[in-house]
């Protein structure tokens, strides 16, 4: 008896099996490249959000669709490796998460279409043309958008009027979000001020300099940087009682008191379709980029523990509160 291929693994997490008769070569095989796992709270939530956008266009995992799920697990080297296979097992379409991972299929087929989430500033990071028209292999969705920045600050000045003094944690070598944060807090009336942290070592001397310089609130630039020391972060603006708005939801159900943010999950679901225009033949040249989703979530346990008086209007404007 022949060994179970991989591909049959991945379909009994992901879906059930294949139908009577059916083999992997007569349906169309989907590659996801990730940089995180496939098994953490927001994973679960992203992928069962892909699974339910593909099914609203009418595949089935394991019947008239197949998926393979090539995660890094936050080993970011492993990406080439992981890209690599994605293309010698000559899928149909590659989902690719997040910058790096764009990068890394972009750098191992100019062929394969590639749809993007989270795709960061796709023009700017060159990986499209333009929005409207790609021009390559790449379409998908774009994570960021003008204003985003502005309206997270407005947001905190909304809830806390007297703030004049921000400090924003910088993970990001490329400094674009830190100088709109700037722009964006002169604009309200406020001091922007960056530190930037890259190691876990920085980031203890990052916290050391924060809470010695006393700023009226905290910003932090999300990317897997942050993310993975999410909890961290959270941990340290409770204990200082620092007022906060993150760029992500992670943060606010770490403990985070407020995020404004694009709705990844929603960038997942949308992807399927961006899956399916392409199987049914359209040119991912040609596809444009879409803007994502913006969520607002709110802690309201966490304002009530440090006994910060959240507006009700506030309350009505958040997609989430947490109680």
């Amino acid at each position: 008896m022949k060994a179970i291929p991989l591909l049959l693994f991945f379909l009994t997490i992901f879906g059930g099996g294949l139908s009577v008769g059916q083999t992997p070569l007569q349906t169309p095989r989907i590659g996801v490249l990730m940089p995180g796992g496939t098994t953490d709270k927001e994973a679960k939530r992203d992928l069962d959000a892909f699974v339910q956008g593909l099914k609203e266009v009418g595949y089935v995992i394991g019947e008239n669709i197949l998926v393979e799920y090539h995660a890094a697990n936050r080993k970011i080297d492993d990406l080439p490796r992981l890209a690599a296979e994605l293309v010698r097992g000559d899928v149909a379409v590659i989902v690719a998460v997040g910058t790096t991972a764009i990068t890394v299929a972009l750098q191992a087929t100019k062929t394969i279409p590639i749809v993007m989430i989270s795709g960061g500033n796709p023009v700017m990071r060159g990986f499209v043309k333009s929005l409207a028209e790609p021009g390559g292999n790449v379409t998908g969705l774009s994570s960021t958008a003008q204003g985003e920045t502005g309206k997270r600050l407005e947001l905190l000045k909304d809830v806390f009027p007297k703030i004049l003094r921000v400090m924003v944690l910088n993970a990001d070598r490329k400094t674009q979000r830190v100088e709109n944060s700037i722009k964006a807090g002169r604009q309200q009336g406020m001091v922007v001020e960056p530190v930037h942290v890259y190691s876990a070592e920085e980031l203890t001397q990052a916290f050391g300099i924060i809470a010695s310089r006393r700023p009226d609130a905290l910003i932090t630039v999300r990317n897997a940087f942050t993310i993975r020391y999410a909890e961290e972060i959270v941990n340290f603006t409770v204990k200082h009682r620092l007022r906060s708005i993150f760029a992500s939801r992670e943060f606010v159900e770490k403990g985070g008191l407020m995020s404004f943010g694009v709705d990844y999950t929603a960038s997942w679901r949308r992807s399927a379709y961006y899956v399916d225009k392409i199987l049914k033949g359209a040119n991912p040249a040609v596809i444009p980029i879409e803007p994502p989703q913006f969520e607002f979530v709110v802690n309201l346990r966490t304002a009530n523990k440090m006994q910060w008086k959240i507006p009700p209007q506030i309350l009505l404007e958040a997609n989430e509160v947490i109680r």
